[in-house]
């Protein structure tokens, strides 16, 4: 897909159908911030998912209705394997989260496209994602995503691993505590 010229997607295909699903960037955000919140359990997760049809698919194809849910967000059907890898970097190390990181992806949409999220009456999750690639590297959202991306074992000088590492900690983004069931869960 071209952000140019194609007409930006609001229907996902699911059994060979297309189904209508919410498009704003608004509704995308709160689709990630679910997916954060420990309060659910994996069940209720995967049902609430579904909230994101306009057009509701057939419960016997709910595999491929998520799946097709996913590939709207990551945007995998434009991008199949447009996955950032860091070399020798954990892949379930995370560089952004939309809840603890909205204060600085705010404030860089506000500077570098003079455009306050809050105003902003209907923008195509798509859309948003491209312009929040396309952010500066000197914003600050982008230098803390590097930040949290360096692998400290690639970096020879002492001092200079030392002082990255400070950084990635103060900016690390918080790990739910985990409760005793879930320690257990762990271990068996």
């Amino acid at each position: 897909m071209n952000l140019l010229y194609d007409a930006l997607p609001d229907t996902v295909t699911v059994d060979g159908k297309a189904y209508r699903i919410y498009t704003d960037y608004r509704d995308w955000l709160r689709f990630y911030d679910m997916q954060e919140d420990d309060g659910l359990s994996k069940r209720e997760k995967l049902l609430l998912m579904l909230e994101w049809y306009i057009d509701k698919p057939p419960l016997s194809c709910l595999e491929e209705a998520l799946e097709a849910l996913i590939g709207f967000a990551t945007r995998s059907e434009e991008q199949p394997e447009q996955r950032q890898e860091h070399s020798g970097r954990k892949t379930t190390d995370r560089v952004l989260s939309w809840q603890y990181d909205a204060a600085y992806v705010y404030a860089a949409f506000l500077s570098v496209y003079h455009m306050d999220l809050q105003q902003v009456e209907q923008m195509h999750w798509h859309l948003f994602l491209g312009l929040f690639d396309a952010l500066p590297d000197e914003t600050p959202i982008k230098q803390r995503m590097g930040y949290r991306s360096v692998n400290l074992a690639e970096i020879k000088d002492k001092n200079e691993r030392l002082r990255i590492r400070k950084i990635q900690d103060r900016i690390r983004i918080p790990q739910p505590e985990l409760d005793g069931y879930q320690c257990g869960a762990f271990f068996g």
